[in-house]
């Protein structure tokens, strides 16, 4: 009786431990996501996939509004920081883009209206991938 105590205690032990040491890679990874629009009140949103995560963005600023951008800005880091700019020349426009810090998000978004030929941008605002927080 004893014996079959210590050989079950083992084997959960053994099973249990198994389990505690697995690889963090069976985590299933996460996209975040932002299509933003010209009032700035997309949230950023969520998803197991690159598509599933655009997805997302398109329908919950279609929710919120009717002047989504339809472009989302997405990213498997959650620690990037999303910048939403918006232009006002030569017709409002509104863009979001993801980088490491605020600085390079902000830049790569008003770049692209840069390249197609916009002007007067500023930033609406700032948000953590990560968490959708406004910053």
């Amino acid at each position: 009786m004893r014996l079959k105590f210590h050989l079950a205690l083992l084997l959960s032990l053994a099973v249990g431990a198994s389990l505690w040491l697995r690889p963090a890679v069976a985590q299933q990874k996460r996209w975040a996501a932002i299509d933003p629009n010209s009032e700035a009140s997309s949230p950023v949103v969520w998803g197991t996939t690159e598509d599933e995560a655009r997805q997302r963005a398109i329908e919950a600023c279609k929710r919120l509004s009717k002047t989504c951008a339809n472009g989302p800005a997405v990213t498997d880091d959650l620690k990037e920081i999303f910048a939403v700019v918006c232009c006002e020349q030569p017709r409002t426009g509104c863009a979001a883009s993801a980088a490491a810090n605020r600085r390079d998000a902000a830049k790569n978004a008003q770049q692209m209206f840069a390249d197609a030929g916009y002007a007067n941008c500023s930033v609406r605002h700032y948000f953590q991938a990560g968490t959708g927080k406004r910053q």
